[in-house]
């Protein structure tokens, strides 16, 4: 069984882009807190910031089990 391993050019755009997502829906939830903004976009902002944040951790293991 042969395995295809991603370029790390990819890896590191994906990684990139997934902290500059938690960082800007991290401020936004911030902003909308401090503004008093509906729920909705307390909500939205915060599960935006979770989703990234999880697929980083899951990126994490993903690599670190690969690597052992």
């Amino acid at each position: 069984m042969t395995t295809t391993h991603p370029k790390a050019s990819d890896n590191f755009a994906a990684h990139t882009a997934l902290w500059a997502l938690v960082a800007v829906s991290g401020v936004a939830n911030l902003v909308a807190s401090v503004a008093q903004a509906p729920l909705l976009v307390n909500l939205a902002t915060g599960l935006v910031t979770l989703a990234a944040l999880t697929a980083l951790g899951t990126r994490h293991l993903r690599a670190r089990r690969t690597r052992v």
